[in-house]
C-alpha cells in the first residue's frame, strides 16, 4: 500500500464506531464531493465526511477525502476502520465526539429560546429559498411557490403536528409525522427536514423524557414512510443527535451571542437545497408553539 493511500480519520460519533464494529458487509449508498455515504446490512448509515463538513451523529470525519469513490467501490470493513477501493481508511486514532448539543441550557431558559427564534424567523424570512416548507412556516397560506399537492399536505399538517406538540397528543404527533413524512424532493424529503427540525425545538423546550418520548414516536412513524439516509437522521434526531452547526447554535443562543447565532444559522441553511432551511423552520415553529 502507498502512504498517500491511508487517510486518517478525526474524529468518530460513537453510532459511526458501533458501524464499524457491527458491519458483516456494506456498500456505497450515495457517492458525493466531500461526503460518501455507507450503507450495512442493517439499512443503517456511516457518512464518510471531508473535514469541512465536520461532525455529524453517524459520521467519520476525514484529514483528506477519498478521490474516485462510486456505486460500484469495494468495500471490507473491519473495527477500526475500512478498505474503500484502494484507500485505507483508518479510524484507529480518532477522537470520539459527542453528537448530543447541550440541551439542558436552553430548557433552562424558555426567555432566551423565544428571543433566539425571533431572530433565527427574520435570518429565514432574509435568505430561505422560495420553495422551501420554511416559507409556509414563516407566511400566510397561499405565499409559497411548492407544488399544489405538497403545499396542501404542508398546510394541512405541520399545524396537526405542532397542536398535537403543545398538547402532548400523541396520536395527533403520529398522524402529522406519517403525513408529512417523505414528502417533497431532495436527498432529505422537505417533510423530514421540518420533522427533524421540530425534534430539536423539542429537546429545546421540553425534559429529556419528554422530548424523547415524543421524538421517538415522530422518527418511528416517518421511518417507515422514507428512505435509509432520511431515517437515520430521523433516528438521530429522535436521541436528540445533531451535526456539529446545531450544537454551535444552542451555544450561541445560550451565551446570547447574536454575532455566533447567525454565524450557526448561516451555516445551517446551506445545507442541501431547502434542507438546513426546513430543518430551522421546525425547530422555530415549535419555540414559538411553546412560547
Amino acid at each position: 500500500m502507498s502512504p498517500d493511500r491511508r487517510l486518517r480519520a478525526l474524529s468518530i460519533a460513537p453510532a459511526a464506531q458501533h458501524w464499524l464494529s457491527s458491519t458483516q458487509e456494506a456498500r456505497v449508498l450515495y457517492a458525493f464531493e466531500a461526503v460518501v455515504n455507507l450503507i450495512n446490512q442493517d439499512a443503517h448509515i456511516l457518512s464518510l465526511v471531508d473535514a469541512r463538513i465536520g461532525d455529524g451523529p453517524f459520521s467519520l470525519v476525514l484529514e483528506e477525502f477519498p478521490t474516485g469513490t462510486q456505486a460500484t467501490s469495494r468495500l471490507l470493513v473491519f473495527e477500526n476502520g475500512l478498505w474503500l477501493d484502494d484507500w485505507l481508511i483508518d479510524a484507529e486514532e480518532a477522537s470520539a465526539w459527542q453528537p448530543v448539543p447541550d440541551w439542558a441550557s436552553l430548557q433552562a431558559a424558555p426567555a432566551l429560546m423565544q428571543h433566539a427564534a425571533g431572530d433565527i424567523s427574520a435570518l429565514l424570512a432574509a435568505h430561505a429559498p422560495a420553495d422551501s416548507l420554511a416559507r409556509l412556516v414563516l407566511a400566510a397560506a397561499g405565499a409559497s411557490v411548492l407544488p399544489a399537492r405538497i403545499q396542501q399536505l404542508a398546510e394541512q399538517n405541520i399545524p396537526l403536528l405542532l397542536d398535537g406538540i403543545t398538547t402532548q397528543d400523541a396520536d395527533r404527533v403520529q398522524e402529522a409525522a406519517r403525513k408529512l413524512a417523505g414528502v417533497g424532493p431532495g436527498l432529505t424529503p422537505a417533510g423530514d427536514d421540518l420533522l427533524l427540525g421540530a425534534m430539536y425545538g423539542l429537546w429545546a423546550t421540553r425534559s429529556a423524557a419528554a422530548a424523547g418520548e415524543l421524538a421517538a414516536l415522530m422518527a418511528n412513524v416517518a421511518s417507515e414512510r422514507t428512505h435509509a439516509l432520511s431515517a437515520a437522521w430521523l433516528a438521530a434526531g429522535s436521541r436528540g443527535e445533531a451535526a456539529a452547526p446545531w450544537h454551535q447554535l444552542v451555544d450561541a443562543i445560550t451565551a446570547q451571542d447574536p454575532a455566533a447565532l447567525q454565524a450557526a444559522v448561516m451555516r445551517i441553511l446551506p445545507t442541501g437545497h431547502t434542507s438546513g432551511a426546513d430543518a430551522l423552520a421546525g425547530f422555530v415553529a415549535v419555540l414559538q408553539e411553546a412560547a
